[in-house]
């Protein structure tokens, strides 16, 4: 084992800011923290590469690997070439992979400078069982690292048995989000009830994250005369927004019950002033870092049977799930806990201690860490 501390290279060459360069980001922050050296390497003008520069981080940006087409290809080895400069200059000691693009090439040249590689798949949709994959998975990559247990066991009915894979869940940082602090008065900001039990649903406006199933099930209660009370909380503008809004005044008296609110410097005063948090995504969530804030700010979670959810909901103790597209079974869950404010208070308590528990993001820096000192 090395005396010192590794430098390491967390490559998450995306366009956008998703949640594999979310995973990465967080994770090199923290290895930062703890005093490794630390290379963010990402796509020519992603957001992500800001992201990494303003806490610190530094960043190289390279557009060779996600150009498409004849030229393209031409770049990818120009490419490679620039890259194989980064990790000798720096004297890099482990690459952690986030995303496919020019894995197989990155491997390779990782082998042929002695320098362990780890891939970490973050993506729900199946791995190719191709031979070359099978072969890059298995003999070539030093370790690979599922962010949650579905994409673990996707990876070992494809490519068979993997005895360098483990799972390690994305962290949160839980000083950050935590039931202690000052609120936002939601209610009186959205004209609620003082007394209403308070839904909030976070994230991207996209059909997959499941805001019509969320609306669908607040009409079924609102018949039942509700205690509930839901909030839209975007992380960006969307005109989805105004599709939203125009469903839901299409309803009669859906609109005195739901609120939106946008972007939110103020996140974790936001999301502790909340009963109950929503996760109704339809499809990924792969690591749901959304749900790790309701969680560590003491708030419990319904969510549906996708991706990592079923990894971070004790139900019954810190939550429920529910399938995806089931606005009954939503519908069901949200009132129990409206109905029983007390059971829902424990709950999120509970919520709280999971995090703290199992899902902060010093163990998942710590997990990682002891992966690359097995090789470094």
């Amino acid at each position: 084992m090395m005396a010192r501390p590794p430098r390491i290279l967390f490559m998450a060459h995306v366009r956008w800011f998703n949640a594999e360069a979310q995973y990465a980001l967080d994770l090199a922050g923290e290895c930062l923290r703890q005093g490794c050296s630390v290379f963010y390497y990402t796509q020519s003008g992603s957001p992500a590469a800001a992201a990494a520069e303003a806490r610190g981080i530094r960043t190289f940006e390279e557009s060779g690997f996600n150009a498409k087409g004849l030229s393209g290809a031409c770049g990818v080895f120009p490419a490679i070439m620039r890259l194989a400069g980064i990790l000798r200059r720096n004297r890099i000691d482990a690459v952690e992979v986030f995303r496919p693009e020019g894995f197989a090439l990155v491997a390779l040249m990782c082998r042929l400078l002695n320098i362990p590689v780890v891939r970490v798949r973050g993506d729900m949709r199946p791995v190719r069982k191709d031979i070359l994959n099978r072969l890059l998975h298995t003999k070539v990559a030093s370790a690979i690292v599922a962010s949650n247990t579905t994409i673990a066991h996707g990876l070992q009915q494809r490519l068979g048995c993997m005895p360098l894979l483990k799972t390690i869940h994305g962290g949160v940082d839980a000083d950050m989000f935590r039931p202690e602090g000052s609120k936002r008065d939601i209610r009186s900001e959205m004209h609620f009830p003082s007394d209403a039990f308070l839904v909030g649903i976070l994230g991207r406006l996209g059909e997959l994250k499941g805001h019509r199933d969320l609306i669908a099930a607040a009409e079924k209660l609102l018949t039942a005369g509700t205690r509930a009370y839901f909030v839209i909380l975007a992380k960006e503008s969307s005109p989805a927004a105004d599709e939203l809004r125009k469903g839901i005044g299409a309803i009669t008296g859906l609109g005195k019950h739901f609120g939106f609110l946008d972007f939110q410097q103020d996140l974790s005063d936001v999301l502790r002033s909340f009963d109950l948090g929503v996760v109704a995504s339809t499809g990924s969530e792969a690591n749901c870092r959304v749900g790790l804030e309701w969680m560590a700010s003491g708030v419990p979670l319904v969510g549906t049977r996708i991706g990592v959810l079923p990894d971070l909901i004790d139900v019954g103790r810190t939550g429920f799930l529910v399938p995806p597209r089931s606005p009954e079974k939503l519908a069901e869950r949200i009132e129990y806990l409206a109905d029983n404010p007390a059971v829902a208070r424990q709950m999120g308590l509970q919520s709280r201690q999971r995090v703290l528990n199992y899902f902060t993001i010093e163990a998942c820096a710590g997990k990682h860490l002891n992966i690359i000192r097995e090789f470094v």
